[in-house]
Parts: structure tokens; sequence; C-alpha cells
């Protein structure tokens, strides 16, 4: 029986970047985005005043939750910047055609959305015994449109490094996927190792957000753009970051219900907790909810 290629229309996303795919000029990218990444922080502080520094820097509040949000913008013009110098390329060579990408975007984050949702409601039952407060539904409606847009900045600007630019140069340079789907998505997983409170948590995090990023590649290599990688990437933010937070922690100021303060240091568990039974069936939890989104966008994209 005669199998077609699931990935025939990456052949045509990465076609663009054939021209320059000297591994340089890839480093030369790499270590300019790293740098300005790093810098952001510096470059916001010469802009914004000492107390919306503060609130940036805290991300406790909706303004200050925005700012972190929308600071991703800076690296994301640096990468579309670099691009262009390094490679002679332009924004929509790393996107692929704008109109699929669109659709591709609205379908998949809405059916990965309305998946995310039914979980949300199936674990309504089990509520933990100290309830989150629930903020001021009106505000948090009017800053809906703000929050999503500033989602779209971030999840936008990591899409387009990491399953744009990399994912399209490392497939000019090996056609093996242990090059063009799993690098991009280990460098992913690492740099959100970052986002744990502690070494075992980081790994978690690290494993999680690697999985999350070899479940887009798959995405951006089957349709030939990134707008189901967005879509997908999209909705998993939006549920993670605007329904539930935790009070004083990061990123926290957008959330519609709080959980009481929780010292971040009380999840620095020690690494051999990681083979604790418990521990394997959270992981692997993690691993079926990015399963059944990818499934989601799966179904939505009809490849």
């Amino acid at each position: 029986m005669h199998m077609t290629d699931p990935y025939r229309a990456h052949a045509s996303f990465i076609r663009p970047a054939w021209p320059m795919r000297d591994i340089w000029r890839v480093l030369v990218v790499l270590f300019v985005i790293d740098l300005v990444f790093e810098m952001s922080p510096m470059i916001l502080g010469l802009i914004l005043p000492p107390a919306a520094m503060d609130a940036y820097q805290a991300g406790t509040t909706a303004f200050g939750t925005l700012a972190q949000f929308f600071s991703f913008g800076v690296a994301g013009l640096a990468v579309v910047g670099v691009v262009r110098l390094v490679h002679k390329r332009g924004f929509w060579t790393l996107v692929g055609d704008p109109a699929a990408a669109w659709a591709d975007l609205k379908r998949v984050a809405l059916a990965v959305g309305l998946v995310l949702l039914a979980v949300e409601v199936l674990q309504l039952g089990g509520i933990a015994d100290d309830p989150p407060v629930m903020r001021d539904f009106g505000t948090w409606v009017v800053f809906l449109p703000l929050a999503f847009l500033a989602l779209l900045v971030q999840v936008g600007t990591e899409e387009i490094f990491f399953r744009g630019y990399l994912q399209q140069q490392l497939a000019c340079l090996s056609p093996s996927r242990w090059v063009w789907m799993v690098i991009p998505s280990v460098l992913f997983g690492l740099i959100h190792y970052w986002n744990g409170s502690g070494a075992s948590d980081g790994v978690i995090w690290a494993i999680w957000a690697g999985l999350l990023g070899l479940a887009c590649a798959d995405l951006t290599a089957r349709t030939g753009n990134l707008g189901a990688a967005i879509g997908l990437h999209l909705a998993n933010n939006a549920f993670a970051l605007l329904l539930y937070a935790v009070e004083g922690w990061p990123a926290s100021g957008l959330a519609l219900f709080i959980y009481p303060y929780e010292d971040p240091q009380s999840y620095d568990y020690a690494l051999q907790t990681l083979l604790h039974p418990s521990m394997i069936v959270y992981a692997l939890t993690l691993g079926a909810s990015v399963l059944v989104m990818w499934l989601a966008a799966r179904i939505a994209i009809r490849r």
C-alpha cells in the first residue's frame, strides 16, 4: 500500500532557508538572540519608569504580567531583524503562507481550547479544601483582549524562533528528525527549566516543555506553517495563565482565580524525588495532557 508522506508540506516550509544554510549563520543568530533575550530587562529599564519596572519584574499585577508577556516582542523583533541580516530573508519565510497560518491558528486554538475547557469542567469536583478567590469578573473580561494579544506576542516569538527559524535551518542541514525536530525541542525544554522552583521542579518543567515542543514541531511539519503550533501553544498558555494563579507568584496578574500564597521553595524537592511513584504519575499526566492537545490539533487540521 502506498503511504503518503505526512511531512510533505515541510519541504516547501524550509525552502526559503536553503540558499543560506551555513552552520556559522545559525550560530551567529543563536548568539545574538540569546544576548538580546538576556538584555531585554535592561532595555525595558531604560524605557519604563521605576514603578512600572518594579511591576514588570514582579509580574503580580495586570500591568506587570502584560509587560512580561509583551516584552517577548523585543526578542521577536530581534529574530526577524537578525535573520534578515544574516540569512537575507523576511518575516513570512519564518511563518509560512499567511492565509493558511491564520486559518490553522484559529482552528487549532479553538479545538485545543474546547478540550482544555472540558478538562476544567471535569475537574470541578476535585477543587481543593482551600478554594481560590475569584477576582472581579468584569475587570478580568476587560483585560482579556490585551491578555490574548500579549500571549500571542509571547508564543509567537517562541514559535517563530524554535519551530520557524531553528527547525527550518536544521532541516536544511540534515533530513533527520532527530536533528530538526528533537534539537529545537530539547533547547525549548531547557530554557523552561528555569521556570521551576528548584532542580526537580525544573526537570519536570523541561520535560513538559520539550514534549510540547515536539508536538508543535510535528504540527509545523504537517501543515507547512506555524499557525497550528501557535494555536496549540496559545490555547495552552491561556488556560495556564488566565484562569488560575497563586497570589504573589510571577505572571499571576491576569488570572481569574487566585490561590493563597505558597512559598515557591516548598516545591524545591531533591532530585531523587523524581523517582517517587507520585512524581512519575504526575510526569505521565503532563505527558498525556500534551498528547491530548496534539490529538485535538490533529483533528482540527485533519492531517
